[in-house]
């Protein structure tokens, strides 16, 4: 697949950029969907969900920016191309989450809530554009001769046999997708689903991590997102273990 969408003049626009997008749409309706299935109006979801996602793209544009400072220190205007690629999703996850926590508290909402209502979307949205990634030839796979190889390209237009990490981790966003969604059906004290989603990306991506090919900084042997990848595991699972050894030592409690 050819990696410009659409040219208009001299202006041009991704698969990688519009498949984002795409995602990003996919994700707001799903969200508005389920927040009015939970009792919230659609200018909530909607107003929060634009916080949201101001906050994931400054954060995930900052955050590639800075990891790639030596290709924008001397272009300030390169800095706002957001239509041809460049976001790192760690700094996404930071920013959105800031952007969310701002909304909830200036509209006195439950941010738990709103976390556990956002966290599948975010997912959904992940596997959509990790499809423009592989659209785009951003964040390729190793080249491994193997059955399970696939000939694509790199960033740079040249083909292999390479793992299709993109592919990976499209699918994995899906299930992660769909196992999210269902156990919102489940009674679960707010914030779990979303602390359920950072273990589940973090660990996705972990390991999808030691297939990737492209460039990065490295600390010791792993990928500098593969280490903010491990304290997004343990966060989430320090709390989820809490959680659960607070809710065994409060039950008999409750029963006598």
């Amino acid at each position: 697949m050819h990696p410009v969408f659409l040219r208009l003049g001299s202006y041009v626009v991704y698969w990688y950029s519009a498949l984002i997008w795409l995602g990003l749409l996919l994700a707001l309706v799903y969200a508005m969907w389920l927040g009015t299935r939970e009792g919230y109006r659609h200018s909530h979801v909607l107003d929060a969900a634009l916080c949201l996602l101001a906050g994931g793209l400054v954060g995930a544009r900052l955050a590639y920016v800075i990891s790639n400072w030596a290709d924008y220190g001397g272009r300030p205007a390169a800095l706002l191309g957001f239509w041809g690629g460049g976001y790192v999703f760690q700094g996404g996850l930071i920013g959105g989450t800031l952007g969310l926590w701002i909304y909830a508290l200036a509209s006195r909402k439950s941010f738990l809530r709103l976390a556990d209502l956002a966290a599948p979307a975010v997912a959904l949205a992940q596997s959509v554009g990790w499809a423009g990634a592989w659209a785009h030839g951003a964040n390729y796979g190793l080249v491994v001769r193997s059955t399970f190889s696939m000939w694509l390209p790199d960033l740079y237009g040249i083909y292999g046999p390479r793992v299709p990490v993109q592919m990976l981790a499209c699918l994995g966003g899906i299930l992660l997708f769909l196992r999210l969604h269902r156990l919102r059906k489940c009674r679960l004290p707010p914030g779990v689903v979303a602390l359920l989603y950072l273990l589940g990306n973090g660990i996705l991506h972990f390991v999808l991590g030691f297939m990737r090919a492209d460039e990065t900084a490295y600390i010791g042997l792993l990928r500098w997102t593969q280490v903010a990848q491990l304290i997004e595991i343990a966060f989430a699972l320090g709390i989820l273990l809490y959680l659960r050894v607070r809710q065994t030592t409060t039950a008999p409690e409750k029963s006598i």
